[in-house]
């Protein structure tokens, strides 16, 4: 594998923790990039997302890299959960003996309606995406979520992340059409919620602690509606 010894000394800089980077193509080349990894414990990572999208832009990233200090190259549930979700190859390591294992992503083939929440595999991003691509509509995958980001003071959904998904802004009082991106702040200052508008004052979504579905827009949920975005077929 190319810039395992790159790869490697990363590693060592950051035992005990999990090390983490992004193999991407930049000028029909791999290049590898080493990333900070902002998880609160050792054993997990997570990928600084302005990190994240700054490679995103300028690169095509083709596969997520971390390592299993003291620990077999083996997936657990939420590397598997989290490639997923991400759209990538995982190349996962042992540290330090530095044996491999890749796992790919699996197509997404959830039932939309019913779902039960799990944050970074069935949530609020995962349904929206889904949907989106039963209407022939492509987002993305996205970067890594930190859990319960609205409380630690982290927006996702803030004008520009939104737009780098290929959309553009549309007026929620006069302009709303069917398959635009909605975003909600739900008892927060922060933007913390999509779903997808399905016309007819209904939309798509999946809230924390209750199943995928349909809803009425008015009253209960108009109050959090903060914007919205349409995206091409």
């Amino acid at each position: 594998m190319n810039f395992l010894q790159e790869i490697q000394e990363h590693f060592e800089k950051e035992y005990p923790r999990e090390g983490c980077g992004i193999i991407s193509v930049v000028e029909g080349k791999q290049k590898w990039f080493p990333c900070t990894n902002i998880a609160e414990e050792n054993d997990h990572f997570i990928i600084d997302t302005q990190e994240y999208l700054k490679i995103a832009r300028t690169s095509d990233i083709i596969a997520i890299v971390h390592s299993h200090p003291d620990q077999p190259a083996e997936p657990s549930e939420l590397d598997i959960n989290t490639c997923n979700a991400m759209g990538k190859k995982f190349y996962i390591f042992s540290y330090p003996e530095m044996d491999l294992k890749v796992i790919e992503p699996e197509v997404n083939t959830a039932e939309l309606y019913g779902r039960e929440y799990e944050f970074g595999k069935a949530d609020c991003f995962e349904a929206m995406r889904d949907y989106l691509l039963t209407q022939n509509i492509e987002l993305p995958p996205r970067a890594m979520f930190v859990e319960d980001y609205w409380d630690k003071g982290i927006d996702y959904f803030y004008d520009d992340m939104v737009k780098n998904w290929g959309g553009h802004p549309v007026d929620i009082q006069t302009d709303l059409q069917v398959n635009d991106v909605l975003i909600f702040k739900v008892y927060s200052t922060l933007n913390n919620h999509c779903g997808v508008y399905l016309g007819n004052d209904i939309f798509y979504h999946h809230a924390e602690n209750r199943l995928s579905c349909r809803e009425n827009i008015y009253p209960k949920w108009h109050k959090w509606l903060v914007g919205a975005y349409r995206y091409a077929a």
